[in-house]
């Protein structure tokens, strides 16, 4: 190999083909040298280690071009006078292309960076999707796919997705949030410092021990993860990338950060973002970690178009603009609706607060159930969490679920007792697409997925971590009944009005945007102990041909009669569906006296027309 050497570009961080050689720019953890160590891919034996002098950099940053490099044979790591390391920016990772390969045990789990291209030619354009018509659904790579009906190679990476994007399209899903799909460890094991002989200092690891199946925590932020994009994961994550484009969704990706020295480094986090974004074409981040510096993020010039999701921000510090792309992401929304539901002193004043939540510069993410806690049905299932799975005595996972067991813990052929779960799950899913904020789906959720009571199956590469897709009858009417949630939100944008709103009539239409409505019309109680309410959201301030939409929620045990108030214009109510009926109503009834019986423990929806 010819190691001849020129001053490179500083242009991209990481290691790239350039015409006929390869190029690095590299940074050496602190002043005083840096060497690159040179190995053969498939061997994984040392072929050459260069020093690189004080002419080939700036800074800490080094920038050395190979000319006649072959790049094809060889993977990277670096050297400073701290010991050898991986480069942080590496664009490629070599060692880790089999899933949860133990087998790497035997050289103590060693990974290289190896070259990449800096540039993709995408044949699909990103879709705008603005705020307000955002449907997402979250998903885990290999869980969403290794249990689906699918042929063995696709099953378990980004082939297995591709194929299914038609379904989640058919959902009505416009964005789909991917679980880290950058080049984590997945094997979990421990390493050990020793002294050797001479006084010198060395690292042994342990033997594996289960799987970090999630894959939160530190990684390869830069490259996508090889066992996830086969052959090559740079053109498979340009594959798919390309077809959710097609698809007409946008890719949002999630991000994990747990060190204090990439949350103390805006600019390293930073160069993430920038990098997937500009490189891979991903339309947003739900960021994860303590004291991640969002409001420097948002105001980075190259990320000025992307959407940032993160549980928390100082508004004050909200930089200012004419498009929404800041998004609450918590569980804010979850718990009131589940204290509601399961008869746990909730507040149905907490709640109507909750679906009405919505800023003029920021967005709210709502679910009903997420990845970190029981699945949506697990939360009508279960009373208690059975993490006995995770090898960790069940002190693992959150205590406070705010979840019932509906009287029998788990699996069970009652009839009567899953039919109580049924309606809660709908009526559930129901609030979280009737709600203002954006409505997220978490993988499964819709196929009646369970997880045997884990919440928190992190390490469950399994049956109890993979989504359990199902041909069942009570499965089909679920997703036919997510598909028409998303089409009635999708044709009433008096949901989804982009500006909070007012609880006034500030268009002088008869009829303010937003307001609650009782036994009687026009008057709510905010006592605790009510447990339900009617939403009335008018059309007008939609559009002026659009129709008035009206949610009752009823969490009380017993039916309940609510009053509709008058629309006048000759215009009328009809019950178009209630969440005690596994489908919508195949034509609206019409509700001509005034009032309306809602039966205990469900929700009911009706249009004005």
């Amino acid at each position: 190999m010819n190691f001849s050497m020129k001053k490179g570009s500083f242009r991209n961080f990481g290691a790239f083909r350039r015409r006929r050689g390869c190029e690095f720019t590299v940074v050496a953890r602190r002043q005083g040298g840096l060497s690159v160590i040179f190995y053969n891919k498939k061997s994984g034996k040392q072929i050459k280690e260069i020093e690189i002098d004080d002419d080939y950099r700036v800074g800490r940053v080094y920038s050395v071009y190979f000319p006649e490099l072959e790049s094809t044979d060889i993977s990277y790591r670096l050297r400073d006078y701290d010991g050898e390391y991986l480069d942080p920016y590496a664009p490629v990772i070599v060692g880790r292309e089999k899933w949860n390969d133990i087998s790497r045990s035997k050289n103590d789990y060693f990974i290289a960076g190896g070259i990449g291209e800096s540039v993709a030619d995408f044949s699909e354009k990103a879709p705008v999707i603005e705020p307000q018509d955002m449907v997402i659904y979250k998903l885990h790579m290999r869980g969403f796919t290794e249990a689906a009906s699918l042929p063995a190679s696709i099953r378990g990476n980004y082939r297995g997705v591709v194929r299914r994007l038609p379904y989640l399209k058919s959902l009505g899903v416009t964005s789909v949030l991917f679980m880290p799909v950058y080049d984590f460890e997945e094997v979990r094991f421990n390493t050990y410092k020793v002294t050797e002989p001479g006084d010198n200092v060395g690292q042994v690891t342990s033997e594996p021990f289960g799987v970090n199946y999630w894959g939160y925590g530190d990684a390869a932020y830069f490259a996508p993860k090889a066992s996830y994009f086969p052959d090559n994961p740079q053109k498979g994550m340009d594959a798919l990338s390309n077809a959710v484009h097609r698809a007409g969704m946008e890719l949002l990706m999630e991000f994990s950060f747990t060190s204090e020295q990439i949350i103390d480094n805006p600019r390293f986090i930073a160069d993430i973002l920038i990098w997937w974004h500009m490189r891979y074409r991903v339309d947003g981040f739900h960021l994860i970690g303590e004291g991640i510096p969002v409001d420097y993020l948002l105001k980075h010039p190259m990320l000025s178009n992307v959407k940032i999701f993160y549980n928390q921000i100082d508004e004050r510090k909200l930089y200012k603009e004419d498009h929404k792309r800041f998004f609450y992401y918590n569980d804010d929304f979850v718990y009131p609706l589940r204290r509601l539901q399961n008869h746990m002193d909730g507040s149905v004043a907490e709640l109507a607060n909750q679906m009405r939540r919505q800023g003029r510069e920021f967005g709210f993410v709502n679910y009903a159930a997420e990845k970190t806690g029981f699945t949506l049905l697990d939360a009508y299932s279960y009373g208690e969490k059975h993490n006995e799975a995770n090898g960790e005595d069940n002190r693992d996972g959150s205590n406070y679920n705010c979840s019932s067991n509906h009287g029998i813990e788990g699996r069970t052929t009652s009839r009567n007792v899953m039919k109580n779960r049924m309606t809660c799950v709908r009526s559930a899913l129901a609030c979280v697409f009737l709600a203002q904020g954006v409505p997220l789906i978490t993988e499964g959720d819709e196929a009646l997925n369970t997880a045997d009571g884990n919440n928190n199956p992190y390490g469950q590469d399994n049956a109890v971590g993979w989504v359990q897709f199902s041909n069942r009858k009570d499965v089909r009417n679920l997703e036919e009944f997510v598909k028409n949630l998303s089409e009635f939100r999708k044709a009433h944008p008096a949901i989804r009005t982009k500006a909070p709103m007012k609880q006034t009539d500030y268009l002088s239409c008869g009829l303010p945007d937003l307001s609650y409505h009782d036994t009687e019309p026009w008057i709510m109680g905010i006592g605790p102990e009510k447990k339900g309410l009617g939403t009335m959201y008018a059309g007008a301030y939609a559009g002026k041909d659009e129709e008035d939409v009206m949610v009752l929620i009823n969490f009380y045990y017993d039916d309940r009669t609510y009053a509709l108030p008058s629309l006048g214009d000759g215009k009328d109510w009809y019950l178009v569906a209630n969440t005690g009926d596994e489908k919508f109503l195949d034509e609206p009834v019409l509700c001509d006296s005034g009032y309306v019986s809602v039966p205990g423990g469900t929700v009911s929806i009706l249009t004005g027309r």
